[in-house]
């Protein structure tokens, strides 16, 4: 049959008094108060915080480099292409100092040019160069132009 309600009630009274003596489960479990929490709970919102501010720093600074970077590289391709047009500037001046003398040999009529052109018939197979003459070249009467 079953279990009386004075049984039952002395049960309860025997499960209550055992666990102010004997506890279930052992161990040191502080008590924190109101004010302890409430500090844990900001500390914990301050330290995300932090932490996404130390995300936003690193991706910036990440940004910043790679920015950096690509200036460096941008800096060292103008520095080629100024060395190269000043090459093409040296060239080109060059070239119209050239122009510059052509056109004032022209316009002042300084050089001689012919008059009349000579047609020579074509030479045979080597009686032309045996008829050539050589004519012995005096060296010594080139030395002050080579500088000896």
């Amino acid at each position: 049959m079953g279990i009386t309600t004075t049984d039952r009630n002395a049960i309860r009274k025997s499960v209550r008094k055992s666990r102010q003596t004997n506890p279930i489960v052992y161990g040191y479990f502080p008590r924190k108060t109101y004010k302890e929490m409430a500090i844990a709970r900001i500390n914990q919102r301050l330290c995300w915080v932090l932490g996404i501010f130390i995300l936003f720093s690193l991706i910036s600074y990440y940004s910043v480099t790679s920015s950096e970077v690509y200036l460096n590289k941008l800096g060292r391709e103008t520095t080629k292409l100024n060395n190269e047009n000043v090459e093409l500037q040296n060239k080109l001046d060059n070239l119209y100092s050239f122009n510059h003398v052509d056109q004032l040999v022209r316009s002042k009529n300084m050089l001689n040019t012919a008059k009349q052109v000579i047609e020579v018939p074509a030479a045979n197979n080597g009686a032309a160069a045996a008829a050539v003459a050589k004519v012995p070249v005096d060296e010594n009467a080139y030395k002050w132009s080579i500088g000896y």
